[in-house]
């Protein structure tokens, strides 16, 4: 650790860097070895920032489209950042541990229970598995689902140990959602197709989809945003920056609503209904309704539900529910076919391709929309059960912890972050990012701040100060 501090090393480190990426250019071997040496670079950077490392991850976790592409490697930088972050929290945390400075325990995994059942089901599906494609569903078990666990719940839940790193995580987080709400303003302003229905949808950035292309992609991210907005303007005491949160909040809501999302729509409402029957119940419904803002919401609901209705009778919209109700006949053919396993963890999109007539019909494969379905199809009751425990688990202590402070300040943390992680799996029961940084990274910061306000029911025999 001291040699970090020595200014030598980082000068001989980076004159080393440029001689060999004088080589690169030349030699394959020593491209190679360029990558190893930033690679190890990186690592000792973040060894000692490691919170640098974590707010890139913050605002760059929704761009699964922005990869680092080598021959036949293909990585989202979001993933090649956490696994870098995760080798140097690592390496530190053993360090300490050795030290006997800071003493790792399953208290810094938490729910490793509930996990483990998952991917022991994972693993028992892969008796169901064709040969040739075992060796791709234990990929498919390291990375997403492993990997999933450990670079967003972990790394979040044992970096930030203060609520200054974590709110500046959220402010980090909240300025991708005004970066996102203003490509939503300019899709809609200069609309990068005609497909007959204006709406927000992810434009492209000198010629990259960071974001991909689908409206939805924009909506996902928006579910789990907009909650975090209202966290910082709930704990915000400057008048200005309270200004600016609310008004960003609702900015981001504005343009969710005009991606014209279901899955988007429903999560919010689900979202919204949650707020007022745990945070205003029937005495505060009525001083509440005693302001004009109801009826302000009122209004502005008539032509959202007019939208609403056009939209659900829209061909475009027709073809995209029978796309799904077929993808949702599949799965469960397959769940039919082996109901406590699986047919194979990963293996959806390999099954669906033998079904000729979806093919036929739609051409393209697409992964099963909802992880209940994803899961029941892949890995059998087993498997959906599990993973369905795990979330209920989660969703159970932010809940209960919500319950122990719900009369003092730090409820609205613990009620922003309860309604983020539920509208996001609410919007993963109809979307296809559950096994992404979308849906782990928001359950990460939210059993993190559990932690920091010595709420965590997910340890056990420790107790965590704020």
């Amino acid at each position: 650790m001291d040699l970090f501090q020595n200014k030598n090393f980082w000068l001989i480190m980076i004159l080393a860097s440029l001689l060999t990426l004088g080589f690169s250019f030349t030699d394959t071997w020593a491209f190679y070895f360029l990558l190893g040496l930033i690679f190890i670079l990186l690592i000792i950077f973040f060894i000692k920032y490691t919170e640098i490392g974590l707010y890139l991850i913050a605002f760059l976790y929704p761009f699964t489209y922005l990869e680092f592409i080598y021959t036949d490697i293909n990585v989202p930088y979001v993933d090649f950042v956490a696994l870098i972050l995760f080798i140097a929290w690592l390496i530190k945390a053993l360090y300490l541990h050795i030290k006997k400075e800071k003493r790792l325990n399953l208290n810094d995994f938490p729910g490793w229970f509930f996990m483990l059942l998952f991917i022991s089901a994972c693993v028992l599906s892969l008796l169901n598995v064709d040969s040739e494609l075992v060796s791709f569903s234990i990929k498919y078990i390291l990375r997403p689902i492993i990997f999933f666990y450990l670079m967003y719940v972990i790394l979040p839940f044992n970096i930030i140990d203060n609520f200054k790193k974590f709110y500046n995580t959220l402010k980090v987080m909240f300025v991708l959602g005004m970066g996102l709400s203003l490509m939503g303003i300019w899709s809609l302003i200069f609309p990068p197709s005609e497909l007959g229905l204006r709406r927000a949808v992810p434009i492209s950035i000198f010629g990259l989809y960071p974001l991909g292309t689908n409206h939805n992609l924009l909506a996902e991210i928006f579910v789990g945003l907009i909650p975090l907005a209202f966290i910082l303007f709930w704990q915000e005491k400057d008048v200005f920056l309270k200004n600016i949160y609310l008004i960003g909040a609702l900015l981001m809501t504005a343009i969710n609503l005009l991606t014209l999302s279901r899955a988007g729509w429903l999560a919010l409402a689900v979202d919204l209904l949650i707020l007022v029957i745990l945070k205003y119940r029937v005495g505060g419904l009525k001083k509440y309704f005693a302001t004009y803002l109801p009826y302000l919401i009122l209004i502005l609901i008539i032509p959202i539900l007019y939208l609403m209705y056009q939209l659900i009778n829209s061909t475009f919209v027709i073809s995209s529910n029978l796309n799904r109700l077929k993808l949702i006949d599949v799965a469960l053919t397959l769940y039919k076919q082996n109901p406590l396993l699986g047919t194979g963890i990963g293996t959806f999109t390999s099954s669906l391709a033998q079904f000729r007539w979806y093919i036929m019909e739609y051409g393209e494969v697409l992964d099963a929309h909802s992880f209940l379905f994803k899961t029941l199809a892949e890995t059998g009751f087993l498997g959906a059960f599990t993973f369905s425990a795990l979330l209920i688990y989660v969703v159970y202590a932010i809940f209960k912890a919500y319950k122990k402070v719900k009369n003092t300040e730090t409820s609205w943390l613990i009620l922003g972050m309860l309604l983020t992680v539920i509208g996001t799996i609410i919007f993963e029961l109809f979307g296809t990012g559950y096994f992404l940084a979308k849906l782990w990274l928001p359950i990460g910061l939210a059993l993190t701040s559990l932690k920091l306000s010595g709420l965590n029911f997910l340890a056990k025999n420790k107790t965590y100060g704020k």
